[in-house]
């Protein structure tokens, strides 16, 4: 009888072991296959290529893969994937090229689209038909645009998901902006907006009417052109949403208006500005009209020493700026 129970835990000993051996055989198998090397860029599963193809420009994509083989054309062609587009220093011929290959056949799939080169800029921006079939455009940066071509910017109202504009047009001269600043405040999901108009030109909206009754979304908004206390006023009141604003170059106002500011911005919680010829009276006013929820102000003074009087400091921010956590304050 004993004999018979050691033979059987004998034999319940050897099949464990043996279950052992083939469960570590299995695992090592499966490893073997997971770690196994991909010895070529085709190895890589469709996915894997698009996730990979999602950090370079089309233009980038499409010359190194197009013509590779089959696979990769396909992939190209037909993927609905949204594609970003960045088109700087290129020749004329190669925009061409590059325009009539690219740009044109996958419009719809655009979701970014940067473009540096003027005359890159004034083919895109001349047709409304380019414009109207960038259904999926979220981010729009053109740089070195042609005054002429910016009343063409009315072509934008008609996309879907444009949240994102910067404008940066060196040629501009010092006429009425207000058309433009009108037709980029009826953008109908602008969220961000990154203006240059003319470098070393002021913002000159005299026919732009304060706000009354119809209001830009715009949240994030930069203003590289020097602009006046007054000026700004009427911009602001266009957008109550704001909660991010940068001015590099506020004046005074050369003719005081009294504009009274009845909109209050609840959700402005930055400012940065840089101030060349505000005097501490008018930034006072300022801070009262519109600081009540700041909470980020960065300020670059080269105004005079009134701003050094800590004293008045200290009686503006504890009863207009309660909210501020983060004071950067450079006299240059």
């Amino acid at each position: 009888m004993e004999r018979l129970k050691r033979q059987r835990k004998i034999s319940i000993k050897e099949s464990d072991d043996m279950k052992r051996k083939q469960f570590h055989s299995e695992s090592q198998s499966d490893v073997n296959l997971s770690t196994k090397p991909l010895r070529y860029f085709e190895d890589l599963s469709n996915e894997i290529i698009y996730e990979i193809f999602e950090y370079f420009d089309i233009y980038y994509i499409y010359e190194t893969f197009s013509n590779l083989n089959q696979r990769f054309a396909n992939l190209i062609i037909n993927s609905n994937l949204p594609i970003k587009i960045n088109i700087s220093s290129i020749s004329k011929p190669n925009f061409e090229r590059y325009y009539k290959d690219i740009f044109k056949p996958y419009r719809q799939r655009i979701k970014s689209l940067r473009i540096t080169n003027i005359f890159a800029v004034n083919i895109i921006l001349s047709s409304q038909d380019n414009i109207s079939k960038l259904t999926r455009l979220e981010t729009l940066i053109l740089t070195n645009v042609s005054s002429s071509y910016l009343r063409n910017l009315q072509y934008l109202i008609n996309l879907p998901k444009l949240s994102s504009l910067t404008i940066i047009s060196d040629a501009y001269s010092n006429t009425d902006q207000a058309e433009v600043y009108q037709q980029i405040f009826q953008l109908p999901f602008l969220k961000y907006f990154n203006v240059l108009f003319g470098r070393f030109s002021t913002v000159i909206v005299s026919s732009l009417p304060v706000a009354t009754n119809r209001y830009s979304l715009i949240e994030h908004l930069v203003i590289k052109n020097y602009i006046e206390l007054d000026t700004l006023y009427v911009i602001l009141s266009h957008v109550p949403q704001i909660r991010h604003l940068s001015i590099p170059f506020l004046l005074s106002s050369v003719k005081r208006q009294n504009i009274t500011f009845s909109i209050t911005l609840n959700n402005l919680s930055y400012i940065c500005l840089k101030l060349d010829q505000l005097d501490f009276h008018d930034f006072e006013l300022l801070a009262k009209d519109l600081f009540h929820n700041l909470q980020v102000l960065r300020l670059y003074v080269s105004a005079g020493i009134t701003y050094l009087d800590a004293y008045r400091w200290q009686n503006l921010i504890l009863s207009h700026i309660p909210n501020l956590a983060i004071f950067d304050f450079q006299c240059i």
